[in-house]
């Protein structure tokens, strides 16, 4: 009895180590069912060399071991190819190991595996328990056993009397352990599968997400070189949902990303694979083609996407912005190619929306350029590194007495030079650099203008302000507090806007303004008529000078009322409401003597 259960718990053990490792560190990083077998198998087979060398002496040199119960395991779990390996590694170990028996024993190392896969084979075809299946597994495979009738006596004698019932029971009592233990293993990896599918699908759309969409696209390229097709990724961002989420609420806008995804689950091939990637954006592989089909089959997305949405009493119009990548011109891994595809993306974005947009280099320059400019700007701000002003005279028409100056910021990068403003100020907005960009300036203002105050002189200096800047609460004390620091009243600062939507709409910025101009400082409506362009700007917020921008000035034309009747209507209008003007960009004498003429007491720069 002590030998049965000392060759029952060695077993077993190899048993559970082999079937552990196999599961939790080999079987999901092979390729293919067949490498698993072929894998699962050879460890059967080492197992079996490794019983083998631990068996236990019975009596004059008959040995005990659970040789019989790993082979056909190998048989039974892992189909012929790990039956093969099995054998093809522990016969030629049993072999080497020499001594009586040698032919015996590799004979009953072959018909152990062959055992399991008949019995594999009959069991597809039964409705039984495990349980069941295992015992009966247990007991055929005592037929591997029948090799002790080659054994001469008498040895023969002794391992049927005292070997073959010891076996027989750690066959048939190892088999429903080892059956329990495997069936247990199995259903960790069900529960670890399910959790990992989980882990690769969008709750709310039951659409892949981003890891399934990496996890094909490496799936793709892992494949051989012939076996490869080029595939396009498709980057999906609706236009404007933030407005839905904003204005509707987070339910109707979850309602319209259900919608959409299936419009445009509807609108591809059964090879393409659409995920949600995040938020409002979606992507999608699409299957081999050329490049003209890709692009046309990225237009139909488009069009999907436009397509009216009737949600409960609403009826929503929706756009899209795309942008399209090729493998393998325009990235060879996964990582690069999603990047690329947002890319072209967020160009069609900046392009005005609605638009498919192919990717191309350039604009991943631009966006690497964009990238290094937004952290040298940070530093720059932080250590105020590179960052000046510059000064632009404003001059009163009637007399050319200078009244004023326009501050405007100018930064020279340490490595790519001068940068435009053009270009870094909406850099900050992107990165959320604005107020800290806007706090840069008034400072710097304020210390400049308390220089100029105890030299003797009174000079207006207009500086411009993000709306996101108005809108952060508490802009406004704060600037105001940066001029009393310094000694410099509200009267000689003027603050400039720009129109648009968010300036109209926002709450914040109006009260902000208010705030300034309550405390004497003079506020500006830059580039009146080329941006948000709205009468009610001119009557809600509280302003007191008008700029008209240099577009309009460059186009004055003397005695040329029709090309000027725009630049009249905005004079005339200002005047009505009491509004000083300032007209951009003067620089011939014929448009100061236009201006002089149409009864302008604008200010110009």
């Amino acid at each position: 009895m002590l030998n049965f259960l000392l060759v029952s718990t060695l077993g077993l053990v190899i048993f559970a180590a082999i079937v552990l490792f196999y599961h939790h560190y080999i079987w999901n990083r092979l390729s293919s069912a067949r490498t698993e077998q072929w894998m699962l198998g050879a460890l059967m087979g080492l197992g079996t060399v490794l019983a083998m060398l631990l068996a236990v002496d019975v009596s004059n040199g008959l040995l005990l071991d659970a040789r019989v119960l790993l082979m056909g395991f190998a048989g039974l779990l892992a189909g012929w190819p790990g039956a093969l390996a099995a054998m093809m590694i522990s016969i030629p170990a049993r072999l080497l190991m020499g001594g009586e028996g040698g032919f015996i024993g590799s004979l009953t190392l072959m018909l152990a595996p062959l055992v399991g896969l008949i019995w594999r084979r009959i069991q597809q075809d039964l409705n039984w328990q495990p349980g069941w299946r295992f015992l009966v597994f247990g007991v055929l495979l005592s037929f591997a056993l029948a090799t002790i009738f080659l054994f001469p006596e008498p040895q023969r004698s002794q391992a049927l009397q005292q070997a073959l019932p010891l076996l027989i029971g750690l066959n048939v009592v190892g088999s429903l352990l080892a059956g329990w233990m495997q069936l247990g293993i199995n259903q960790n990896v069900v529960r670890t599968e399910r959790l990992r599918r989980r882990a690769l699908r969008d709750d709310l759309t039951g659409l892949g997400n981003r890891l399934l969409l990496t996890e094909s696209i490496e799936s793709n390229l892992a494949q051989p070189n012939g076996e490869k097709g080029s595939f396009a990724l498709v980057s999906i961002d609706l236009d404007n949902f933030r407005h839905i989420n904003d204005t509707l609420g987070h339910k109707v806008g979850d309602a319209v990303l259900v919608e959409m995804s299936k419009r445009l689950n509807q609108a591809i091939g059964p090879d393409d694979l659409l995920v949600r990637v995040a938020g409002d954006q979606f992507a999608v592989r699409l299957a081999s083609a050329s490049a003209n089909d890709v692009i046309e089959r990225a237009q139909e997305l488009l069009m999907v996407a436009r397509q009216p949405l009737q949600l409960e009493q609403y009826v929503l119009l929706m756009t899209a912005s795309i942008g399209v990548v090729w493998w393998p011109k325009d990235g060879t891994e996964a990582k690069e190619l999603l990047q690329n595809a947002e890319i072209a993306m967020y160009q069609s974005k900046r392009a005005g929306r609605n638009q498919v947009t192919r990717f191309d280099d350039n604009m991943r320059t631009a966006l690497e350029r964009q990238t290094q400019l937004t952290q040298a700007l940070l530093q720059a701000l932080e250590h105020g590194h590179g960052l000046q002003l510059a000064f632009q005279p404003q001059f009163r028409l009637s007399d050319s007495q200078l009244i004023g100056a326009e501050v405007l910021l100018r930064w020279t990068h340490p490595e790519l030079g001068p940068v435009s403003p053009a270009e870094f100020v909406p850099l900050a907005e992107q990165a959320g650099l604005a107020r800290l960009l806007d706090q840069f300036v008034v400072k710097q203002v304020a210390i400049q203008q308390a220089a100029w105050i105890r030299a003797g002189h009174q000079l207006a200096l207009s500086i411009n302000v993000s709306v996101l800047s108005l809108k952060a609460k508490g802009t406004a004390d704060e600037l105001l507090a940066v001029l009393d620091g310094q000694g410099v009243s509200p009267n000689l600062i003027k603050i400039e806007v720009t129109e648009s939507v968010d300036l109209e709409g926002s709450n914040e910025a109006l009260a902000a303004l208010r705030r300034l101009r309550a405390a004497g400082i003079n506020i500006a409506l830059d580039d009146f008529g080329t941006g948000h362009s709205s009468l009610s700007y001119l009557q809600d917020l509280p302003l007191d000078i008008v700029k008209i921008d240099r577009s309009f000035v460059t186009k004055i034309e003397q005695d040329n009322l029709s090309a000027n009747s725009v630049l009249v209507a905005i004079l005339a209008l200002a005047k009505a409401l009491d509004l000083l003007v300032v007209a951009e960009g003067v620089e011939t004498q014929v448009q100061r003597d236009w201006l002089v003429a149409a009864g302008s007491a604008a200010d110009h720069g």
